[in-house]
């Protein structure tokens, strides 16, 4: 069979349906045998001897009269008619009959195995075929599904990367891949799995070091001629890059929210307002505005191909947020047994009579657990609310709203950082374990949102992408909020009961997650907690990979420092003899560059920290090696690794702050 630009079935050719028409009538293959066929062919993807074994005990044809090409492209159909064709639930909801069985099997599925104490009702199962419906005309419209849409969304697509463009991105990236094992820049710590393409790691910002423009913009063009131009970007005062006691709660203790140290340089992309067309304004960081040149045009398409389910994400909390159902009150009800519990002097799942035969309890007995806990649960279980069956207001968006221009309040400019990485596992090294829960970037870089796109699967199992984010802790266990959470005192299994969480647990919940096959596009906002799955190779005797395009945007209210500002760092993109032009005058300090003299004033008041601050400063002259070479831009990618490694480790132990429900 053909090589497919990525693992997902592609539909026969035109030349390929003409030659199967024939072939059909040649082997007298009748429909209802093809449709047998497609059935047992589809979800297997057998190999031709498979494929002439069926044919012969499931058919009274002569499997000889087969050839490989016909064989070959009638898996191929059937593959692809399996995935893209047989399914089509966004047409089949559609169909009374078919919504029924489904719903009839939701409501048979032991919910309570998938998550401790969960529960289906008839009207929850209404509301998703209704909302399922709503959501149908959507994705025929737009071709972007909104998951796990909540106060915010997850946003997947399989229809924005087709075959051809995978394959075009493919071949773009190939001068990037194929260069001397030497020069691979296989990430740190990955185990020599995760090759880094483009990364924004390598040269960036670097505060009291980077030299920036400040009168004047850099596009793409004529990125290396501004080569050696610049002032030196000042560094932040510890004051600017921690918060202060007046605004954090937690303690009296200045944290740290920024880092004085580095920054991502996003490439800065104009927007046309009527239009929705994207052109990317600089030089995206490290790809050679020359030599890569072949590649800014599909980033750009890219990034324009985000740019309507980026605006639907960056405006769902104001306008789409949903909250499918509310709970004020997890109170107890009144004891419908007291005959029972009376015995017990309480109510509580040992209370359960014994059922005939069953002997005296042993709290060992996890059965005997799971039955006391399960009638507690059906007999004394808090009153819940139910769904809407209609869903009325689950669903705010329509495809109306998924803006084909005019984005984020019709922002003339947003900025984008660059990132494309590749998964590389091989029968020496065949699995790969998964990555850490994150967020993109720091304070920094105020990244609000993330586009990956699947380009290329090859020989891999499944694999997903899950997400978590925090419960609202000071909503739901603060008494003196307006949705603070009425329960009776010490009654903590009624709260887990009802949200599935822990009363002295740590705060995260886990959202769901997305599979991450090739060809699709997954939209995120940088709010929830990404981890990539662990997955291995499919055939442990071959080879395989996957590759990505990662976007991520940065928030086009709060412009950042970016390429336009930013002239090269890179060594080698610098000519042998660079053109040093004269340097802007000296800018103030509240365009972020050093002023000697206002250092001195701000050390005045102490001559020691004057004078150490002095020292420290032409240490940093002395080591600053201008431009960039590889080894010193691999050495600053390490110690940016690890104070973000440190700073999202203090982030998530501030994140998983634990319930705290008080005993009133």
């Amino acid at each position: 069979m053909a090589t497919q630009a990525f693992s997902s079935p592609v539909p026969l050719t035109s030349d390929e349906e003409e030659f199967m028409k024939h072939e059909h009538e040649r082997v007298k293959l009748t429909d209802s045998q093809q449709k047998a066929f497609d059935i047992w062919a589809g979800p297997k993807d057998p190999d031709v001897s498979d494929a002439k074994y069926w044919i012969e005990k499931n058919t009274e044809l002569d499997f000889n009269a087969f050839s490989f090409k016909c064989l070959n492209l009638l898996i191929k159909q059937a593959v692809w008619r399996y995935h893209h064709c047989s399914f089509k639930w966004w047409l089949k909801v559609k169909d009374d009959s078919i919504a029924t069985k489904w719903k009839s099997e939701a409501l048979t599925i032991d919910w309570a195995s998938y998550i401790e104490n969960a529960h289906f009702t008839p009207s929850m199962a209404d509301a998703c075929i209704s909302e399922l419906r709503k959501k149908a005309e959507v994705y025929e419209q737009t071709g972007l599904m909104p998951v796990y849409d909540y106060c915010t969304a997850v946003i997947k697509s399989d229809s924005i990367l087709t075959p051809e463009f995978a394959k075009c991105i493919q071949d773009a990236v190939k001068p990037l891949e194929d260069v001397p094992s030497d020069c691979k820049d296989w990430h740190p710590n990955s185990n020599d799995q995760v090759l880094d393409l483009v990364h924004p790691s390598l040269w960036p910002l670097v505060y009291g070091s980077s030299k920036v423009l400040h009168d004047r913009t850099i596009g793409v063009d004529d990125a290396l001629e501004y080569c050696d131009m610049g002032t030196t970007i000042r560094q932040p005062t510890k004051a600017e890059a921690t918060l202060s006691p007046a605004t954090s709660w937690r303690s009296t203790s200045r944290n740290k929210v920024l880092s004085r140290e580095f920054q991502w340089l996003p490439c800065d992309v104009d927007l046309d307002r009527i239009t929705g067309k994207a052109k990317i304004a600089s030089y995206i960081n490290n790809l050679h505005p020359v030599e890569q040149a072949h590649l800014y045009p599909i980033i750009e398409k890219l990034i324009e191909k985000s740019l309507p389910a980026w605006d639907l994400i960056y405006n769902w909390e104001d306008k789409f947020a949903i909250q499918r159902l509310v709970t004020s009150n997890v109170q107890k009800p009144v004891c419908p047994c007291p005959e029972i519990c009376g015995r017990r002097r309480a109510c509580r799942p040992q209370a359960r009579p014994l059922a005939e035969g069953e002997v005296p309890r042993n709290r060992k007995d996890l059965g005997r657990n799971a039955r006391d806990k399960a009638w507690f649960r059906e007999t004394h279980g808090p009153a819940l609310p139910d769904a809407d069956p209609e869903a009325k207001d689950y669903v705010k968006f329509a495809a109306s709203d998924i803006r084909s221009s005019g984005f984020f309040g019709c922002k003339d400019r947003c900025q984008v950082i660059v990132k494309l990485a590749n998964i590389h596992l091989t029968p020496e090294n065949p699995e790969y374990k998964g990555g850490s829960w994150h967020t993109e970037g720091l304070l920094n870089e105020h990244i609000v949102s993330t586009a990956l796109y699947y380009y290329d699967c090859e020989n891999i199992t499944d694999c997903t992408l899950n997400f978590r984010t925090c419960a609202n802790r000071e909503d739901l266990d603060d008494s003196g909020s307006r949705t603070s959470l009425d329960y009776e005192q010490y009654d903590w299994w009624s709260i887990k009961q009802a949200f599935a969480i822990e009363p002295r647990g740590h705060t995260f919940q886990n959202v769901g997650s997305v599979q991450t096959k090739g060809g699709r596009a997954l939209f995120f906002p940088n709010l929830l907690q990404h981890q990539v799955s662990p997955f291995k190779l499919a055939d442990p005797s071959k080879p395989g990979h996957r590759k990505i395009v990662a976007l991520f945007l940065v928030d086009p209210a709060i412009p950042i420092i970016s390429t336009s500002n930013v002239p090269p760092q890179q060594k080698h993109w610098w000519p042998a003899e660079p053109k040093t032009g004269p340097l802007p005058a000296p800018a103030s300090d509240d365009q972020g560059l050093i002023q000697w003299e206002t250092a001195q004033e701000e050390w005045v008041d102490s001559e020691d920290a004057w004078l150490k601050a002095r020292e420290s400063w032409e240490q940093s002259l002395s080591r600053d090696k201008w431009p960039i070479g590889m080894e010193q831009a691999k050495e600053l990618r390490k110690e940016l690794m690890a104070e973000r490694t440190w700073m999202k480790e203090k982030e998530a132990d501030w994140l998983k702050t634990e319930w705290n429900f008080c005993e009133h």
